[in-house]
């Protein structure tokens, strides 16, 4: 019976080839991009879930309740993780675990290769695991900076041969270089961790990063991760430490408090980063889902809508069956194998066409996918997930098909005909609903993104080139003026801070009306307001032949410089106008902290616009050792300058990679998601409205169709392309309105509460809407027009010869 239905239902999808091909390529559609979004979706949620004892692994999350609202860290004492494994006996075993890049000498390459890596401590084997390919890297040998390297990295620097016992070195940006033994070989590091890396360095942490800090002491701050029992109550176990902190470490005011962020949670779940350079968003994982589950809706109404149209074409059929002794179960089976065999169709090409497209996804994504449609869970619940939406979808139309009487069938009449046309124009609505939502909130993303592209920043990004983070040692000075003569180049400024760096690189915790509140300082010579071209509002900028305005550079930390020595000496400094009302502070009067504004600038964004401006004040260094460099150059010589700044640079610091980059890019790359949140929205509201309007276009045929001699009657009696047009059009443009009306305030509420994630933000305007709706009515109009202008085109002879 089966192998019957399904061959009548082929012989039925070859008979109608246009019916059959607007189904196909919308369920085709509709089903490729659901299996691209689902395996990003699936991949998403799949982060540090592979480690053998996930559930059990926290990262350690500080609250410094110090000041104003609790600020969120990753971070915490260095010496908490050692502590608490000797104090609590939930604790099973800590890891310190940083992330970042270092440039380590491998192969003929001089000036090192930049890996991305994870810096952790020998306690890492007892926290995460890894698959050991060579060597030993469990035993840590001591003396050494133990260097862990994948499977790729082999291959590619020590081709056959086992580099296990091989010493390297480190090429720092600043500090003595360091020597590295290669202990071991691992396979691939997951690409679905947060501590996403190539290579693997393990160090021991002297002796006194291993306690906690004494009252008013100097402490340092790491990423910690804790192991706790398996079984072990989070809940209590946070409530537990807290109060050992505020009783025995902190007698008399505990100003940090401590949370156990899941390790499974990380990537998804951490607003706040800090310094995470692998982060994901659960809102991101929402909305892309639900983007999947509306194409794949769309399309299936769509399959819906030209199936029941299509009752009085198949009327004739389903009578006959039922004169024959057809009961409505067998009918009903009859059109379901139609539906299941359209989907499949459609999943077969679905497949296909994912094959080449997620290549380009993973591209885009930065990253592979590690689950793919060739996961065999993957494949199995999906082709599960394609026969369930396909036996769902095709049921109702079955069932209508299947249900009327030979008797109505045969004269031609129906009497659910209302009932179909409500369901039609309910369906329409929904989709077309779905694709203004979508447009809106294209719109909306994408005025947000010029908003942030264009909004003054209170300094000039352009132009502005930004030397990274290096130690100039005695020759800083000299390669800065070197820098300066270059034709092109403007001026140039050493600072311990750049544009998009935080609000500071130091800060001081003040109190102000009761209330203690962080100001953060800028370091840097005297030509950094120059170089920014800041915009003064009162006073002056720092002048470096002015030997009061600068600090001793190598002596700041210490707090040994020829001003500070004086008690009765104040820093000249230099204030944002925002910081000048916070503090109340004036011109060349001392403020709280042993400084002077001597002048004010308008307020810049040193940050990413989600965040509010800080009170910020910048502090002239002397003749400063360590930092980047940021170098203004002239419109039109980027390139030479390039060349003479790199050639300069290789005389003084031979040793050392030339690394720069471009501060307007440095800004943009704040905004990264939600670039790529534009680009995705964009094309998801190209694929909706291309399946909305393919559905449209179908329903419009087989109006005409049945139309067909009305409009010749109509053309008899004088009625003009136009008016035929408007007739039809008519009777969908009033739903796309409709539509409209029920997605305007739905995608205001989200997108509203998608601003509410920026400090700084576009106000919804209400020509989005207009623009939104008109766009949707506009390209209805145009699928409507096609069927519509070629009917009404037809010779009403043509059209009326059979009656």
């Amino acid at each position: 019976m089966l192998k019957t239905n399904l061959k009548i239902a082929w012989r039925s999808i070859w008979k109608h080839k246009a019916y059959s091909l607007i189904n196909i390529i919308g369920l085709t559609t509709g089903l490729t991009a659901c299996l691209i979004v689902a395996a990003v979706v699936i991949d998403e949620l799949s982060y540090d879930k592979q480690w053998a004892k996930a559930d059990d692994i926290y990262r350690v999350i500080s609250l410094n309740t110090s000041v104003k609202g609790e600020e969120r860290m990753a971070v915490t004492f260095s010496g908490l993780g050692p502590s608490l494994k000797k104090d609590f006996p939930e604790v099973s075993d800590y890891c310190r675990i940083s992330v970042y890049k270092d440039r380590i000498r491998l192969g003929e390459a001089r000036e090192g290769v930049k890996l991305e890596s994870i810096h952790a401590e020998p306690t890492l084997w007892n926290v995460l695991d890894f698959n050991v390919i060579q060597g030993n890297p469990q035993k840590f040998v001591k003396g050494y900076t133990n260097l862990i390297i994948t499977k790729k990295i082999q291959q590619q620097y020590f081709p056959n041969q086992s580099p296990v016992g091989k010493v390297v070195y480190t090429v720092p940006d600043y500090g003595e270089k360091k020597a590295c033994i290669i202990t071991g070989v691992v396979d691939q590091l997951p690409q679905n961790t947060h501590l996403r890396a190539d290579i693997i360095t393990l160090s021991e942490f002297p002796t006194g990063y291993n306690e906690m800090p004494k009252p008013n002491g100097v402490f340092t701050f790491t990423p910690q991760y804790i192991l706790l029992k398996h079984g072990t109550s989070v809940a209590a176990f946070n409530a537990k430490v807290n109060n050992w902190y505020k009783a025995a470490v902190v007698p008399k005011k505990a100003d940090y408090l401590f949370q156990f962020q899941p390790m499974k949670d990380v990537y998804l779940k951490s607003d706040f980063g800090g310094g995470q350079t692998v982060q994901g968003s659960m809102q991101n994982v929402y909305i892309f889902s639900a983007v999947a589950v509306f194409l794949l809706l769309i399309a299936c109404i769509n399959f819906v809508n030209l199936t029941i149209s299509r009752v009085f074409t198949r009327a004739k059929e389903t009578g006959v069956r039922k004169v024959l002794g057809a009961g409505t179960g067998q009918l009903m089976m009859r059109f379901l194998s139609e539906s299941v065999l359209f989907f499949l169709m459609s999943f077969a090409l679905a497949i296909v066409l994912y094959q080449f497209l997620i290549k380009p996804v993973e591209s885009y994504l930065g990253h592979s996918l590690t689950v793919s449609l060739y996961n065999s869970a993957f494949l199995l619940a999906t082709v599960i997930i394609v026969l369930v939406v396909s036996i769902g979808t095709g049921l109702y139309p079955a069932w209508y098909l299947s249900r009327p009487q030979p008797s109505v069938i045969l004269r031609g009449k129906s009497s659910g005909h209302i009932q179909l046309n409500f369901l039609k124009k309910a369906l329409v609505v929904g989709q077309f609903a779905i694709s203004v939502a979508i447009i809106l909130v294209t719109i909306i993303v994408h005025n947000q993104l010029d908003f942030m592209g264009t909004k003054d920043l209170g300094f000039d990004k352009s132009n502005l080139i930004n030397i990274a983070y290096t130690d100039w040692g005695k020759t800083g000075q000299v390669f800065k003026q070197g820098v300066k003569q270059l034709p092109g180049v403007k001026n140039a400024s050493i600072t311990n801070w750049y544009p998009t760096a935080g609000a500071g690189n130091m800060s001081t915790t003040i109190e102000l009306k009761g209330e203690k509140v962080n100001v953060f300082f800028i370091q840097a010579d005297a030509d950094l307001g120059d170089v920014l071209k800041l915009k003064l509002s009162s006073g002056r900028l720092l002048d470096a032949n002015t030997p009061t305005d600068v600090m001793d550079a190598d002596s700041v930390m210490g707090g040994t410089s020829k001003q500070t020595k004086d008690k009765a000496a104040v820093q000249p400094l230099i204030i944002t106008s925002y910081t000048a009302a916070l503090l109340n502070a004036k011109l060349n009067a001392p403020v709280s902290f042993k400084g002077m504004p001597v002048g004010v600038v308008k307020d810049f964004y040193s940050e990413s616009l989600r965040t509010k401006i800080k009170p910020t004040l910048i502090m002239g260094l002397s003749n400063p050792s360590y930092g980047y460099m940021l170098v203004r150059v002239i419109p039109g010589t980027e390139k030479q300058v390039l060349t003479a700044m790199n050639k300069l640079y290789k005389q003084l610091y031979p040793d050392k990679p030339f690394d720069y980059s471009w501060v307007s890019d440095q800004v943009d790359e704040q905004y990264k998601a939600e670039f790529k949140l534009q680009q995705l929205f964009s094309c998801f509201s190209v694929l909706i409205i291309f399946l909305a309007c393919l559905g449209l276009f179908g329903l419009v045929s087989f109006t005409v169709e049945q139309r067909i001699k009305e409009i010749g009657i109509r053309k008899v009696l004088g009625a003009g392309v136009s008016s035929i047009v408007t007739l039809i059009a008519k009777d969908y443009l009033w739903l796309i309105i409709v539509a409209v009306i029920i997605a305007s305030p739905l995608a205001w509420y989200a997108m509203n509460k998608w601003l509410q994630d920026f400090a700084y933000h576009i106000t919804i305007q209400w020509w989005v809407f207009a623009l939104a709706g008109g766009s949707a009515a506009l390209i209805a109009f145009l699928t409507i027009s096609m069927q519509s202008i070629k009917a009404a085109l037809v010779n009403p002879v043509k059209s009326l010869k059979s009656e």
